[in-house]
């Protein structure tokens, strides 16, 4: 077993007991495996000055050379041949520019098999089949955007009886389907299994606020559940309170916030992070989060927001070990309410780095435009 397969494979994701020694090792070999499978990428290795054998301690993982996943928009950078890539996706919607990844058979195993270890560890995975409502778009050959991929396989964590989505494939493009979601989940509320909402906060806002205008209350099945993804604030511009959400989804589903889940990820950084019912994003002990200056990237304290950089050993593939989104966070590790002991990190916003278009926001003007 590989030392990345040891780190993944553990069944509590944030226990850290002799997790630092072994996150090490794994960062030095992915990081020796990407090199030598990139000539380009050894090159950024050397122009930095960065060797994995620096890799002494966990401060020594700031000096890896971050890559902006705006480098991924506009670059192809694969440490593998191209015929060896399993999966491939893109990390906007249908237009825009997109990054384009690529897993190979290995990556795609070991972080599967950490998801759904994270999934069951937070009791998401159920044995019981569900009717799903997909909060996004339906996958198509035309679009190969993660955000599709990571709904459709969301979905495969309870068997899935059937499936419905907000935005439906035409052929060519997708067309909004919001009286057809609404349809079927008044068709799902006769039945006796649960209903799972998956995907966009904003196609889940406007949902709820049909229900609300039309008078409509519903006590779904026991162990239905809500599994979002995505920003907040990309309906029409308008900021989507969390509270106020949660609120409409127990009084027109009854579904209680206990099963109300909040996921944040990245195409360029493929792993998953749930929201406690404090408000914080815990991190794995296969993942680290450094928060860097938006000018000169040095690494912030504690507690001071800056661009959020995230650190794993989990692919092969591609040079992915350390990413900078164009998120704006900050970094804790004040013991939490909620019991989680592992350090976290909360979004306050996006960087607004001119020409990033998200899924999220292209869903969002949808909406808009309907």
């Amino acid at each position: 077993m590989s030392l990345r397969s040891r780190l993944f494979s553990r069944r509590d994701p944030y226990a850290r007991d002799g997790a630092e020694e072994l996150f090490l090792a794994a960062m030095r070999e992915t990081l020796e495996k990407n090199a030598a499978g990139s000539d380009k990428y050894a090159e950024i290795l050397r122009r930095e000055g960065f060797s994995p054998e620096m890799l002494k301690t966990e401060g020594d993982l700031a000096k890896i050379p971050p890559i902006p996943t705006l480098y991924f928009k506009r670059n192809r950078l694969f440490c593998v041949p191209e015929r060896k890539l399993i999966v491939r996706a893109a990390s906007s919607g249908t237009s825009g520019n997109a990054s384009e990844v690529g897993f190979d058979l290995s990556s795609l195993l070991i972080g599967f098999g950490a998801l759904r270890r994270f999934f069951r560890f937070h009791r998401v995975t159920s044995i019981i089949p569900t009717n799903d409502i997909v909060l996004g778009y339906e996958p198509a050959k035309h679009n190969r955007a993660g955000a599709v991929k990571t709904a459709y396989l969301t979905t495969k964590f309870a068997p899935a009886l059937r499936r419905e989505y907000a935005l439906k494939d035409n052929g060519a493009g997708y067309d909004i389907n919001i009286d057809g979601i609404r349809k079927a989940l008044l068709g799902y509320a006769k039945s006796p299994f649960p209903v799972r909402f998956v995907g966009f906060p904003s196609y889940m806002f406007f949902l709820l606020k049909t229900l609300e205008k039309e008078g409509i209350s519903l006590a779904l099945p026991a162990r239905s559940a809500v599994l979002l993804g995505g920003g907040w604030k990309e309906f029409s511009g308008e900021s989507v309170d969390r509270a106020e959400m949660l609120e409409l989804i127990e009084a027109r589903l009854g579904i209680k916030k206990e099963r109300c889940f909040e996921f944040f990820s990245a195409v360029e950084h493929p792993l998953a992070y749930l929201k406690c019912a404090c408000g914080h994003f815990h991190i794995p002990a296969y993942s680290r989060v450094i928060i860097r200056d938006t000018e000169t990237l040095e690494p912030l304290p504690e507690g001071e927001a800056g661009l959020l950089n995230f650190i794993t050993p989990l692919v092969s593939s591609m040079p992915l070990c350390s990413v900078i989104t164009d998120d704006i966070a900050i970094f804790g590790t004040a013991p939490c309410p909620c019991g989680n002991p592992a350090p976290y990190f909360d979004l306050l916003a996006r960087s607004g780095v001119s020409g990033i278009k998200t899924c999220a926001a292209e869903a969002g003007e949808r909406l808009v435009d309907r």
